[in-house]
């Protein structure tokens, strides 16, 4: 996985771009979820689908809005149901750290939640140990679980 738009965020503070972000969120949680196998911390990815929220219904122009309003009724979900993978992977039983839980719709974008399949090569232990390197070169800050060393805020 390219690590070069890590440094380049855009406006909302996102890494990369074309949804590189999420990518890279996947890969260093499944890194915590190996950094702290032996704690009783759960790291789990959580994907919330498609909601449609008053984010959404802003456009600019009534093409815009009429669009957004029919993507909304055919491929989106509700706000509260975009909530439930999180409260699944927040109280569930049989959610394990590292694991990757969606909505079962049609392309995840709603629906109930279920463990989901990771994106090709999120899950390469060496991507997520460079990518945990990178974050604490750039952000100043090292994080060692494993050493049981933590920053002190």
């Amino acid at each position: 996985m390219p690590f070069a738009g890590i440094p380049d965020a855009d406006a909302h503070g996102r890494p990369g771009a074309g949804g590189g972000g999420t990518g890279l969120r996947i890969v260093y949680t499944l890194e915590l979820a190996r950094r702290t196998a032996s704690s009783p911390v759960k790291a789990l990815v959580v994907h919330p689908g498609s909601a449609m929220t008053g984010l959404q219904q802003h456009g600019d122009s009534a093409p815009s809005r009429m669009v957004t309003s029919i993507a909304a009724r055919l491929f989106m979900g509700s706000a509260e149901g975009a909530a439930w993978p999180s409260l699944c992977a927040a109280t569930s039983p049989h959610v394990r750290s590292g694991g990757f839980i969606g909505p079962t719709g049609r392309d995840q974008t709603s629906g109930a939640p279920k463990p989901a399949g990771l994106p090709a090569g999120a899950d390469d232990p060496a991507e997520g140990r460079r990518l945990w390197a990178v974050s604490e070169q750039l952000t100043g800050v090292p994080f060692d679980l494993e050493a049981g060393t933590a920053p002190s805020w």
